[in-house]
């Protein structure tokens, strides 16, 4: 069920202890009628970083790295030197898509052969585009992974691309194609969504904030929905949950 306004989801009732924590980016909560104007404003004000293009690759064998020691790592950033990466992020915030991306390339077979058939390899990568961009940058992911090893395209049997519109279409968290929940600058790393000792706390009884536009922000660490749920519990039933309830204190 997709969920356009929050006002029309029927989730319990805070003052019985029912919760709602929401993954999601925070313009979800200007669907709510009873948000405070102040609150409303912060969301509205709220930045949006790069969007993202994505590129899901099936291959007919190991990826022919030019360095041996890269088909080891499930993660590979592909940039080039200090200054062709600047050179990159600096395009796409010019609104432009640049002839050599900074790419972020994932090879999961090399850690879960399971990922593939025997003998065969999956790749998937993703660089930054404008935010909103419908542009395909396929071709300049793949020269630019290419690049790093040659003879790769050789080795493609499909390809499947997403531009960052489509998976803004396909993730409406994903605003413009962000993955990140926002912009990760100086000022939103504090204001995220808005300046508080709680920002996963929203104005609305019960509801409850755990996405990457909440603090500490985006990556793979899970401490936004963490801290969000450890809030949440701490509201409604005053647990003082630890990490160590989660993760065993060994």
């Amino acid at each position: 069920t997709r969920v356009t306004s929050l006002d029309d989801l029927d989730w319990g009732d805070p003052a019985a202890g029912d919760l709602l924590v929401l993954d999601t980016s925070p313009r979800l909560l200007l669907t709510a009628s009873a948000l405070p104007t102040a609150y409303a404003r912060a969301v509205r004000h709220y930045r949006y970083g790069p969007g993202v293009m994505k590129v899901d690759v099936a291959l007919a064998g190991p990826i022919p790295w030019r360095d041996p020691n890269v088909g080891r790592a499930p993660t590979v950033h592909l940039g080039g030197t200090r200054e062709e990466i600047i050179a990159a992020e600096r395009e796409v915030n010019r609104g432009r898509i640049p002839a050599r991306p900074y790419v972020l390339a994932v090879q999961p077979s090399v850690i879960d052969p399971t990922r593939a058939p025997a003998g065969k390899a999956v790749l998937w990568a993703y660089t930054h585009v404008p935010l909103d961009s419908p542009t395909d940058a396929t071709d300049a992911v793949l020269a630019q992974v290419e690049r790093f090893a040659p003879g790769v395209r050789d080795l493609i049997l499909a390809v499947h691309s997403s531009t960052a519109v489509t998976r803004a279409h396909t993730n409406p968290a994903e605003i413009g194609g962000d993955i990140s929940g926002g912009a990760f600058t100086l000022a939103q790393a504090i204001r995220r969504p808005v300046v508080s000792r709680h920002p996963w706390r929203t104005p609305l009884p019960g509801v409850y904030l755990a996405s990457s536009s909440t603090p500490p922000g985006p990556g793979v660490h899970g401490m936004s929905g963490w801290h969000a749920a450890r809030t949440a519990l701490g509201d409604a039933a005053g647990l003082p949950v630890t990490l160590d309830d989660v993760f065993g204190d060994d």
